[in-house]
C-alpha cells in the first residue's frame, strides 16, 4: 500500500504543470494538490473547492509568476461616507451575499473558493458597437455569429478610479443555446484590438438558468486574453467568502420584493490593483501588470446596463429577456434598475454619476432610461426589455 501511494503522490507531482494549465484554461480542472477542502451544495449542485491562496490560477499568467498578494487595499473605504450612506438607504435590499451561504460554511482562511463547474459554454465576449474608435482593420473582419444587443447608460468622463453601485438582480427567461442576457459594469479603456476592460456583474445563460456571479477582463479588445473568473491568469482574489460563478439568491419578482447587490471596483492609490468589492466583502484585484494600456492608470469609459446574446436559429429575434423582461417605462417593481451609482476621480473624490447618457442598440427590442438623481437612488436608470414583440420580429 505504501509503494501504491508513493507512485500516486509521483504521478500527481508530474501531472500537475499540466493539470494546472488545463485548469487555467477550462475552469473544470484543478491541480488536486492545491485543493485542501470541498464544499457540497447539494441544494443548488455545486460543488466548491478550497485551493492554496497562493496556488490559484492567477499565477498561470506570465506577468504574475512571482506576483505578491496585497491582501488587502491600501484605502478600506475610497468612496468614503457617500457609499455608506447609499448602503445604509438600501440595506433590506443587501443582506444576502450568495447560495452556497445558506449553509453556513466558508472556505478556510488561506484559501480561496473555486467552482467546480466550466464556463465554455459562455459565448465569447466582443466589443461594442460604440465607445471608442475601432481600428479601422476591423471593419474587414467576419461578423460575429452571435449578435450582441445592448441597453446601458455610460460615463462621460475621463480618468475615473472606480465606480460603485447598486444592480437589481433578476432571473431573466433565456431561450437558445449560446444565449446569454447579463447585467453588469464595464470599465474600459483603449480601443479595437487595444481594447483593456474589467467587467462584473450577474448572467442567465440557457444552461445555468439562475443568475451567476461573474467578472471578465481582456487586454486586446476580446481577442486571445482574458476570460471569465478565475478561468485563466489574471485576477488576483483574496476572499475565503465569495466564489465566482456562483449562484444569487432570491432575485427579484415581477411586482414584488426587488433583490440587489451592490459593486464597487476601485484603483489601489498605491499598488495600482483594481479592486473588486461585492456586498461588502473585498473579493480580490486585477494587477496593474497585465493591462497594456490605459486602464494601468484609470478608465476612460464606464458603462453600466444590459446585455443580450441573439441567436434564435429561426430568423426571428429572440424572446430571451433583458433584465426583468420588461420595458424601462413599467417603473420600480416592474423594470430593472441600476442605483446609487457613484465615481471616483483622480484626486480620490467620489461623485454622483449624474452625467449618464442612455443607448441602446436597438430601443423596440431593449431600451433604456436614465432617471434624475434623487436622494434616494441617487443616478439610477430602469433598462430592458421582452426582445421579440410585434415591434421587434427581426
Amino acid at each position: 500500500m505504501t509503494g501504491f501511494t508513493s507512485w500516486i503522490t509521483i504521478l500527481l507531482l508530474v501531472l500537475s504543470p499540466l493539470l494546472q494549465a488545463l485548469g487555467a484554461k477550462g475552469c473544470g480542472l484543478l491541480d488536486p494538490l492545491t485543493i485542501l477542502k470541498t464544499i457540497e451544495n447539494e441544494e443548488d449542485g455545486e460543488t466548491i473547492h478550497c485551493v492554496d491562496i497562493y496556488k490559484q490560477p492567477a499565477f498561470s499568467h506570465p506577468e504574475l509568476r512571482n506576483h505578491t498578494i496585497q491582501m488587502r487595499p491600501t484605502n478600506l473605504d475610497p468612496f468614503g461616507v457617500k457609499s455608506r450612506s447609499y448602503s445604509n438607504n438600501s440595506a433590506s435590499g443587501l443582506q444576502y451575499i450568495q447560495s452556497w451561504h445558506k449553509k453556513g460554511e466558508f472556505c478556510p482562511e488561506g484559501t480561496i473558493p473555486i467552482l467546480q463547474s466550466s464556463t465554455e459554454d459562455f459565448p465569447q465576449k466582443t466589443p461594442r458597437p460604440w465607445g471608442h474608435e475601432e481600428d479601422p482593420s476591423e471593419s474587414e473582419s467576419k461578423p460575429p455569429s452571435n449578435i450582441r444587443e445592448y441597453a446601458v447608460a455610460f460615463l462621460p468622463v475621463e480618468d475615473v478610479q472606480g465606480v460603485t453601485g447598486i444592480i437589481n438582480v433578476w432571473n431573466p427567461s433565456v431561450n437558445w443555446q449560446k444565449e446569454y442576457s447579463a447585467a453588469q459594469v464595464w470599465v474600459t479603456d483603449g480601443g479595437g484590438k487595444a481594447i483593456n476592460t474589467l467587467e462584473v456583474g450577474w448572467l442567465v445563460t440557457a444552461d445555468f438558468k439562475l443568475p451567476l456571479l461573474f467578472i471578465y477582463w481582456t487586454t486586446d479588445g476580446y481577442g486571445s486574453t482574458g476570460c471569465y473568473n478565475l478561468c485563466c491568469g489574471g485576477f488576483v482574489q483574496t476572499s475565503n467568502k465569495v466564489v465566482l460563478g456562483g449562484r444569487i439568491e432570491p432575485f427579484s419578482k415581477y411586482g414584488g420584493a426587488q433583490r440587489q447587490i451592490t459593486i464597487r471596483i476601485s484603483r489601489d492609490v498605491r499598488t495600482g490593483n483594481w479592486w473588486l468589492t461585492y456586498q461588502g466583502i473585498i473579493v480580490g484585484y486585477w494587477p496593474p501588470s497585465i493591462f497594456t494600456g490605459g486602464l494601468k492608470s484609470g478608465s476612460s469609459l464606464v458603462e453600466f446596463g444590459g446585455e443580450v446574446v441573439n441567436s434564435d436559429p429561426t430568423g426571428f429575434h429572440t424572446s430571451t429577456d433583458m433584465g426583468s423582461g420588461h420595458f424601462p417605462s413599467e417603473g420600480f417593481g416592474k423594470a430593472a434598475f441600476f442605483k446609487n451609482l457613484v465615481y471616483l476621480t483622480r484626486g480620490g473624490v467620489a461623485k454622483d454619476a449624474d452625467t449618464l447618457q442612455g443607448r441602446a442598440q436597438r430601443p423596440e427590442c431593449y431600451d433604456v432610461a436614465v432617471q434624475r438623481s434623487d436622494t434616494d437612488y441617487g443616478a439610477y436608470f430602469y433598462y430592458g426589455g421582452p426582445g421579440f414583440s410585434r415591434y421587434c420580429q427581426y
